[in-house]
């Protein structure tokens, strides 16, 4: 892999970790890292003639088209946040349509884990969880992370499509 593959694939690790702990944190995504990636990538289509990491420009634009098409009818049946629906569409965008499903796959599944180990928690089935959780919500700083969550709960979908991105970057041949 070429020097210049790394720097770019840890800027792409970089900026999907910002992502991910930012959703996980504050449950959103900012649309500033999204118009980065994407201007990054338009720009690297125009400059290059290739994206972020080697996708051309149409297959990007078709990721982009497939992964907004994808999640906009569960964001319409308020199933989903519009973050989580921009940001699929933006790694569409950077990954091409390909990354898609194993990026979706990997993102549903650790979701799912969140989901469980959330619910045995809140039903007692966890008490070294809820003892944490108890200790944590003690902390100053747990207590500005949610002042600026505000009333946004729910599962940090995007930060789990963000550790799916990584993977299918660092290993490209799929699951």
């Amino acid at each position: 892999m070429p020097s210049s593959n790394i720097w770019l694939l840890m800027v792409f690790v970089v900026w999907c970790g910002t992502l991910f702990f930012y959703d996980t944190l504050v449950r959103r995504v900012p649309n500033k890292l999204l118009m980065l990636a994407m201007a990054l990538q338009l720009g690297l289509f125009v400059v290059t003639g290739h994206g972020l990491l080697g996708t051309s420009p149409m297959y990007g634009l078709v990721g982009f088209v497939i992964g907004l098409a994808f999640f906009l009818p569960l964001y319409a049946l308020r199933a989903m946040a519009a973050g989580d629906v921009k940001f699929f569409a933006v790694i569409g965008l950077l990954l091409g349509p390909v990354a898609l499903l194993p990026v979706f796959l990997i993102g549903s599944l650790l979701a799912g884990l969140h989901a469980l180990v959330y619910t045995a928690s809140k039903a007692g089935s966890l008490p070294d969880l809820q003892t944490v959780a108890m200790r944590l919500e003690r902390w100053s700083f747990y207590q500005r992370i949610l002042q600026a969550r505000g009333n946004r709960v729910g599962i940090p979908y995007a930060a789990y499509l963000a550790v799916g991105a990584v993977w299918m970057c660092v290993y490209p041949k799929g699951l």
